[in-house]
């Protein structure tokens, strides 16, 4: 499961939480939040670039690497703003 959050305060910044255990399943369902998120924000690619932003260190903390800014509970979630504060702007996966 992923969600992408956008900050309710309007600073368009964005939170990536996540449940995969893998790297090909993070990416995976990635891809498809983002289309969702990307269709919804109609912003010329500018959701895209900060969901990247955030998303990578999760790939790399997936993948093995030390990845900073990325907190690890039973899910991952990296961003400058918390879940809390933010909308749900797309979801994908179980």
């Amino acid at each position: 499961m992923i969600r992408i959050y956008t900050d309710k305060k309007g600073s368009g910044d964005v939170v990536v939480q996540t449940t995969a255990t893998d790297t090909e399943q993070f990416l995976g369902e990635l891809a498809e939040a983002m289309h969702h998120a990307i269709i919804k924000a109609s912003d010329d690619g500018l959701t895209a670039l900060q969901i990247m932003k955030v998303a990578m260190p999760i790939a790399y903390k997936l993948s093995g690497y030390k990845a900073d800014g990325v907190s690890e509970q039973r899910t991952l979630v990296c961003g400058y703003v918390s879940p809390e504060n933010c909308d749900v702007l797309s979801t994908a996966g179980r």
